[in-house]
């Protein structure tokens, strides 16, 4: 029962006698028991046992390579023939005991070489070869007992093979189990002769196995992933942790089951991971320094992202906060100082109010925007002033105006340093409203029939020809007839030209 042919069982042919040898024995069984009716009787029990019986009989069906070195046809002859002279000396009742004792040996046989040849199919023979030598010998000596038809020793004989053989079928899936563990040890550690050596066994035993299959397959991956693997290994070692990523999870690709590149795979990831986290809080203090505040909080904020449950970047960045704060508010400050300085109030009231909204306890800025507020203010009524100027013609506005004037002269002496922009600002606006509140010859002409009316100042009546004094300004002139349309100009009153006004109604309303 190993690979050599002549190792393997042997039993004897269980096929029915020849037609030829049944004949011959019937006719000399005939010729002897004619005179005995009673012994004839017997005689016929006793064919019934030997032609028709057997016929009944199981026929093992034996494979060429497990009855090579089986008895020769003329022996097999022989001892049929001696089985058959025998016979006419055994009782029936015999007859039949033997028949069902070798029927009885044949089908523990049948099953003894079924098991074999599976255990063969799956390489017994090499993985547990001195006990599937040793229960060949057992089978052996249950063929030695068949050919001396000693039928119930050679059944026993047979059924000790067979559950030896059972046994080692048993241990087939442990053995199975014990080699793959042992192969898949192989591919981690990277032997690939031992690899190689294991696998072809191993794939003999569990053909159908997915698991075997698969452990198989990677065999042939361990060169390139070896390869590979020591690329990273000294990418790592020269500092580049992202060519040994890149290169480990190359190897985890080529085998995604194998367990330590996985381990070496996180490992690295691990390494680089700390390495840019690393980089990214260097960087980020660095730029904090310079007071690169936007820069500084990418680099921190990359660093939080690559360690979500690390404090440093939240720290760094609340450091990062209050650095950008102290920068913002030292800059309104100096901002707010530079326009007080440039007299440019408005922008400096919004730089100190820009700064107490970021901390309203700081007291500079309290002062700073209690002093430039109102001069902010002030400004703007004198820029209206210069701006619209024709509006001094009311008497309202004028008013207005001067109160401005006072205040700014007011303002202009209680600054202790030189303000040349108000010093600048109180001259024009004086002489604006000096010069709005100086009247101008301004003569009115008309054709006596029109009444004409200084809107705001006077009402002159009709007239040919008037001189009125006139402040400086816009003013408008009414004309009115009756039968006649209203007529409306609008006059600018300036030192610079000679002021005329001709107004008179001449377009006829029909009715």
């Amino acid at each position: 029962m190993t690979d050599n042919s002549s190792d393997r069982l042997r039993a004897a042919t269980f096929e029915p006698p020849s037609a030829n040898s049944r004949a011959a024995g019937t006719v000399n069984d005939r010729s002897q028991y004619r005179t005995w009716i009673a012994i004839s009787v017997g005689l016929v029990l006793l064919l019934l046992v030997i032609f028709v019986l057997p016929r009944f009989a199981v026929k093992t069906v034996i494979d060429d390579s497990v009855t090579t070195g089986l008895v020769t046809p003329g022996e097999q002859l022989a001892a049929e023939s001696g089985r058959t002279a025998e016979a006419t000396e055994r009782s029936p009742f015999a007859e039949a005991q033997m028949a069902k004792a070798r029927r009885a040996a044949q089908e523990v046989l049948q099953t003894l070489l079924e098991t074999q040849s599976r255990l063969e199919a799956r390489a017994a023979d090499q993985w547990a070869a001195e006990r599937f030598l040793e229960v060949s010998g057992m089978a052996a000596v249950g063929d030695d007992y068949y050919r001396q038809q000693d039928f119930s020793a050679a059944e026993q004989a047979y059924s000790r093979a067979l559950n030896a053989m059972a046994e080692l079928e048993t241990r087939l899936g442990s053995e199975i189990d014990n080699r793959l563990d042992a192969l898949l040890a192989a591919i981690d550690a990277g032997d690939e002769a031992d690899a190689r050596s294991i696998s072809p066994l191993l794939q003999t035993m569990a053909p159908d196995s997915d698991a075997v299959l698969d452990a198989v397959a990677r065999v042939a991956f361990m060169a390139e992933v070896a390869t590979l693997e020591a690329a990273a290994s000294a990418a790592a070692e020269a500092g580049d942790l992202q060519l040994a990523v890149s290169k480990i999870e190359e190897a985890l690709r080529q085998d995604p089951a194998h367990v330590r590149l996985a381990t070496l795979a996180k490992s690295y990831q691990a390494a680089l991971l700390s390495q840019r986290f690393e980089d990214a809080m260097t960087l980020g203090f660095s730029l904090l320094n310079e007071q690169r505040f936007t820069q500084a909080r990418l680099n921190f904020e990359t660093a939080q992202r690559l360690r979500p449950a690390d404090e440093a970047p939240l720290i760094a960045l609340a450091q990062l906060n209050e650095a950008q704060t102290f920068s913002t508010l030292n800059s309104l400050l100096a901002e707010a100082r530079r326009y007080s300085k440039e007299e440019s109030w408005s922008e400096a009231a919004e730089a100190y109010l820009a700064v107490l909204e970021i901390d309203p306890s700081i007291v500079d800025a309290e002062e700073g925007l209690a002093r430039a507020r109102p001069l902010a203010d002030l400004f703007s009524e004198l820029d209206i002033i210069l701006e619209k100027q024709a509006r001094l013609v009311d008497p309202v506005v004028l008013k207005e105006a001067q109160s401005s004037l006072a205040e700014a002269e007011s303002a202009l002496s209680a600054t202790p340093k030189k303000a040349p922009r108000l010093q600048q600002r109180v001259i024009e606006v004086r002489a604006a409203i000096a010069k709005a509140s100086t009247p101008l010859p301004v003569t009115i002409t008309s054709d006596g029939q029109t009444e004409i009316t200084i809107k705001r100042v006077a009402r002159l009546g009709s007239l040919t020809s008037r001189t009125v004094s006139l402040r400086p300004g816009q003013y408008q002139v009414l004309g009115s007839r009756d039968g006649y349309r209203d007529v409306l100009i609008t006059a600018n009153i300036t030192s610079a030209q000679d002021n005329q006004i001709d107004i008179r109604c001449e377009e006829a309303i029909v009715r």
